[in-house]
């Protein structure tokens, strides 16, 4: 089945509903995805609860109910569910599926669940006022624009709901906050220290505020020898703007949403999503204080020994965020494992070259534990007791 078709069979079954259970993943793009599905039910005069989860939930129930960026993993979905995902399915079974690589696309690099949720949204309803939400979907995926994904930005610019300009691609309201808390890339020497940044936005002051040509090489000079490989490239480049959003630059609202949400605040990241007032600059306090903590936690990280590419963090909830720093643009190997005691919880990036999803899958499961993911990005937990035997047969198998 075509995607086309697969979401035209999705758009119906939620035309049928008077009631649909929505839920989104609990980063930026599984929000962005299931609250597109919202505005849509709610311009259709459709009945919905928006919950934001870290796992799939029960689907005892006899609701309708709707997975968003959840769910490719499951088999013989019951007649009551239906799944928006683009994880690569672990099985092929029956049911309400929008999955891109059940039409032949590689859902890792484009159409992501925000994307997919996008195409459907307009199925039931006029919702080209929403590209924003799926930009900033497809950014906090770490998407680009191109195939199926640019006809989101073409769209978006056609109908002046999105402006692409240069400029530092970084998230935050101003060069400070950008610089001050960046994380993605990580800036060493620079990310957590107020003091450093005041002084290089001196140093590069011109009549007109600071001239960033001048910025961004005094950046380069300060970070060349300890920042990951890719990373000093990833900090000038195209930025989304989407004009209806309460956060109008893409990469913020992404950066925003997905920081809430991983700290337990899917309520005011969906707020967000709806466009409720007020709700931005209660998120972006939220990531702030999460930044700063994903930066603390770098800077604590402890290698460990018996593997090369593995560190320790304390706090299991940071290992994504701080492999993904670890990692920078150019994706590892790393592996960051959060915690010591019962479960630890592991995150894994890489170049594409050792396909991590199924790795950490098996990896985990031969030392008690679960995992998975995609061909970068994986993670799962063990138990703390065969940490050291996961992190030494991960560097094996990615030739570290």
């Amino acid at each position: 089945m075509s995607i086309d078709a697969a979401a035209e069979r999705l758009a119906r079954f939620l035309e049928e509903q008077r009631y649909v259970e929505v839920y989104g993943h609990h980063d930026a793009d599984g929000i962005t995805a299931a609250s597109l599905v919202c505005h849509a039910l709610w311009r259709r005069g459709t009945g919905f609860r928006l919950r934001v989860v870290d796992r799939v939930p029960d689907l005892d129930t006899e609701v309708p109910t709707l997975l968003c960026d959840l769910g490719a993993g499951l088999d013989d979905l019951p007649a009551h569910v239906a799944v928006l995902d683009h994880h690569a399915p672990a099985a092929r079974g029956d049911g309400i599926v929008l999955n891109p690589h059940l039409a032949g696309l590689d859902g890792e690099r484009v159409l992501s669940a925000a994307a997919l949720a996008y195409r459907v949204a307009n199925r039931l309803a006029n919702c080209r006022d929403l590209a924003g939400l799926a930009a900033a979907g497809v950014l906090g995926d770490g998407q680009a624009f191109e195939d199926e994904n640019a006809e989101i930005l073409n769209e978006g610019m056609t109908n002046g709901v999105l402006q692409l300009e240069r400029g530092v691609a970084l998230p935050g309201s101003s060069i400070a906050e950008q610089l001050e808390l960046a994380i993605d890339p990580y800036l060493p020497g620079i990310s957590g220290d107020k003091g450093r940044v005041r002084e290089l936005l001196r140093a590069s002051l011109g009549e007109d505020g600071p001239a960033l040509d001048l910025l961004l090489s005094l950046v380069v000079l300060d970070t060349a020898e300890r920042a990951a490989p890719g990373a000093l490239e990833a900090l000038w480049g195209d930025r989304v703007l989407c004009l209806r959003e309460t956060l109008t630059d893409a990469q913020t609202l992404a950066a925003v949403v997905e920081a809430c949400g991983k700290t337990g605040r899917g309520g005011l990241a969906a707020s967000i999503c709806l466009r409720s007032p007020g709700a931005a600059e209660e998120g972006r306090t939220v990531a702030a204080a999460h930044r700063r903590r994903v930066i603390e936690a770098i800077a604590g990280v402890m290698p460990v020994e018996e593997a090369g590419v593995a560190y320790r963090i304390a706090d299991p909830a940071l290992a994504g965020d701080v492999a993904a720093a670890l990692a920078g643009p150019a994706g590892g190997p790393i592996l960051v494992a959060g915690g010591s005691d019962g479960m630890v919880r592991l995150s894994a990036r890489g170049d594409g070259r050792v396909p991590l999803g199924p790795l950490v899958r098996q990896l985990a499961a031969e030392a008690g534990g679960t995992g998975g993911g995609h061909t970068r990005r994986a993670g799962g937990v063990v138990p703390a007791g065969a940490f050291l035997q996961f992190a030494a047969a991960f560097a094996e198998a990615v030739g570290a």
